[in-house]
């Protein structure tokens, strides 16, 4: 029976260790539109609710299921974007909010790092909080927009005008969630991560066509 036991430990050791430690293809590449476009509204719905627990967990799916990180670095990605976000929200004014740069920059640096991106993290992580900053202001969508279509441009190597089209989605998926219009946000977030898709897919078809010449 001892014998058994010690098996049956064994066996979860295995396990665990695997799940832990085996190697991983980290790519920003290699999200599902739909199931990404759903994850980051829940994010944004959890954030409003300052429920830590939750939100903690939909960013490790992000992390581990969209983005493919080792369980390792998406829980501390997930860590340091929790902190960051939540940081934002509980800020009084802008000097507060600006607190969540740090972690947020040290969540981006993860990312970029096991994803080999090759973004600049203090650039991207700024346009981060820029865009959260516009999203509480109605008038400055236009601003918003712009924003997102940087950062987009500069976290995949695509052009600013290109990722134009998706940013709108984007823009107006925050707007919906703001106004607590969850399921229309989700629509709208998840057309943007489509659009985003379809120019990765192209970009990377033309790269495979270049090696052939």
């Amino acid at each position: 029976m001892a014998s058994l036991f010690l098996r049956l430990i064994l066996v979860v050791v295995v396990v665990v260790a695997g799940y832990f430690f085996w190697p991983h293809r980290s790519s920003l590449n290699v999200f599902e539109p739909a199931q990404i476009g759903e994850l980051e509204v829940e994010v944004w719905r959890l954030a409003q609710k300052k429920n830590s627990r939750d939100l903690f967990f939909a960013l490790y799916r992000i992390a581990e299921g969209q983005y493919r990180l080792p369980p390792l670095a998406a829980i501390s990605f997930a860590w340091h974007t929790s902190d960051a976000i939540l940081t934002f929200e509980r800020g009084a004014d802008r000097a507060d909010q600006e607190r969540a740069l740090a972690p947020l920059q040290r969540a981006l640096g993860i990312l970029n790092d096991q994803t080999h991106a090759g973004f600049d993290v203090e650039v991207i992580a700024r346009l981060e909080l820029f865009g959260w900053m516009l999203s509480e202001d109605k008038s400055k969508q236009g601003q918003l927009v712009s924003a997102i279509a940087e950062k987009k441009a500069l976290s995949y190597g695509l052009s600013a005008a290109d990722c134009g089209p998706a940013a709108e989605e984007f823009s107006k998926a925050r707007r919906l969630a703001r106004d607590g219009r969850w399921n229309e946000a989700v629509k709208a977030n998840t057309a943007g991560w489509k659009r985003l898709k379809n120019l990765i897919t192209v970009q990377t078809q033309e790269k495979q066509g270049k090696k052939r010449e």
